[in-house]
């Protein structure tokens, strides 16, 4: 087992799933539990680990840099497996296991970190654990730190793509990679993080990794359809254009969106991105979500008090998503095997309840990084 739902091990993948899993071994020594849950979505599992590529792999701003970034996020969404897996990371980019631990624990206050990376390491644990706290000042001081719109939009897109997999990972239990019998000892733990991070070392390649991405134009192209035509809004998220100064981000960004608009039905991920962005504080989407919802009879204001359990009309198994999103939203770490088991009570398949975590999660980080890129659109 490798978390709260079924899933499908790479010893018994056949056809497009077998395909995905050999793709990534292609990459990486085995394939790690976090990809294993999103087996039953075998083209989500491909967006997933592609924009990981993208945003991890690829760029101009350093992978230490970025391992750091990946820390912050995860220790503030209380994420032990993603902590435990950039903490490898960062050792096997070859920063010290005394200062990797130090981060772990004082984060943006840790002694190692350069005056830019300490800006970026806030600026992650902020907008992870309290989003609607950002200010303009906190954006002007990351875009003092990082004047560079490509680099900026980068290190934005990795608290992006982390706030969206470790909300996903807590929400669905991904079981931990190094046993709960080792790690729950620190010294365990350290030992098992520093044996994976040489043989991650030694197994993987840090350069750079060609991943299929679209041209400028056909991402602006992608956005407009989707955006505009599929879902209707009236304009394209703020800070796009900031973000078509990286293409290879945008695109896995617009790829997981067009996934994540495909998987559930329209209503359902409409209510979904209320949620999530009334909770996070991110307007464009919020009130585009409302305006839909709106016209087709629905009252957005009964959708946001259903998610924190008021009587309302909708069906119980949209409740229950509801309920289940706002939890991934504030508090993920939190959610256990018992509300997966709601979920299936209320007719959702082990599949359906992936799609749904799926979309929580991508709107949680999807949110942020819209909130962010145009607010902090200053520099070269």
């Amino acid at each position: 087992m490798v978390a709260f739902i079924r899933h499908i091990p790479p010893s018994e993948a056949r056809g497009r799933l077998a395909h995905v899993y050999r793709e990534i071994r292609s990459d990486v020594p085995r394939v790690p539990n976090l990809m294993q849950v999103f087996s039953l979505r075998p083209e989500t599992m491909t967006g997933i680990y592609r924009s990981w590529l993208s945003s991890m792999w690829n760029g101009r701003v350093p992978r230490r840099s970025k391992e750091l970034l990946a820390v912050a996020v995860s220790k503030a969404a209380a994420c032990d497996y993603c902590v435990d897996a950039h903490l490898v990371y960062l050792q096997a980019t070859g920063m010290d296991a005394a200062k990797t631990y130090e981060i772990e624990q004082r984060m943006a206050e840790a002694s190692s970190l350069t005056p830019a990376e300490r800006v970026a390491v806030g600026f992650a644990a902020r907008i992870t654990s309290d989003p609607r706290s950002v200010a303009p000042e906190h954006l002007a001081a990351l875009a003092e730190a990082w004047p560079d719109t490509e680099e900026r939009v980068e290190i934005l897109t990795v608290m992006s793509a982390l706030n969206t997999i470790t909300r996903i990972c807590n929400g669905l239990g991904v079981t931990l990679e190094i046993p709960f019998a080792v790690r729950r000892f620190n010294a365990g733990r350290k030992g098992a993080i520093a044996l994976m991070s040489r043989l991650t070392a030694l197994g993987l390649d840090f350069s750079a990794k060609a991943v299929p991405v679209r041209t400028p134009e056909e991402n602006r192209h992608a956005g407009e359809s989707l955006y505009l035509g599929q879902l209707g809004f009236p304009a394209l998220p703020p800070g796009f254009e900031q973000m078509e100064s990286s293409p290879e981000l945008l695109d896995g960004q617009l790829r997981l969106m067009e996934k994540a608009v495909a998987v559930v039905p329209r209503d359902r991920w409409m209510r979904i991105g209320l949620v999530v962005s009334r909770l996070v504080g991110c307007p464009y989407f919020a009130d585009n979500c409302a305006q839909w919802l709106a016209q087709g009879g629905a009252e957005p204001d009964a959708v946001v008090a259903a998610s924190e359990g008021a009587a309302t009309s909708l069906p119980e198994a949209e409740k229950a998503c509801l309920r289940f999103v706002r939890d991934l939203t504030l508090h993920s770490h939190t959610i256990g095997e018992e509300r997966i088991k709601e979920l299936r009570m209320v007719g959702l398949s082990d599949g359906a309840i992936l799609d749904v975590a799926f979309v929580g999660g991508l709107f949680n980080g999807v949110a942020r990084l819209t909130s962010t890129v145009g607010g902090s659109g200053q520099g070269s």
